[in-house]
């Protein structure tokens, strides 16, 4: 389905009182929220690659592919307590964006120039 098309499926199903609203809604908001988390990985990744250091990047290499696997952990964390219905889907879908980000900034003010 296009993201038009599910917007107007889960206004349906909300009408009809579907139960499996909160997976839809989760599916609809990752659309967007993960347009975003490539520019946030790809900060943090940019930002850990301008380090020169001497003996070699394993281990920036590393932190990056622990930040960006743990991204994902997170993110699906967060769907699983969206579904549960203890957390606004929108918010579980956007907290590990929001706290990557943070991340992102951080490694980036301290990044060399």
């Amino acid at each position: 389905m296009t993201t038009p098309q599910l917007s107007k499926y889960i206004d349906q199903q909300k009408m009809r009182g579907s139960s499996n609203v909160v997976q839809l809604q989760i599916e609809n908001y990752k659309r967007l929220a993960s347009a975003f988390a490539t520019f946030i990985l790809t900060l943090i990744g940019v930002s850990l690659s301008s380090r020169k250091v001497r003996g070699g990047i394993g281990m920036h290499l590393g932190v990056g592919l622990a930040l960006s696997f743990s991204y994902i952990l997170f993110q699906q964390v967060s769907s699983v307590f969206a579904t549960n219905g203890t957390m606004d889907p929108m918010l579980a879908v956007w907290i590990p964006n929001i706290l990557y980000s943070l991340i992102a900034v951080y490694l980036y003010i301290k990044a060399p120039k």
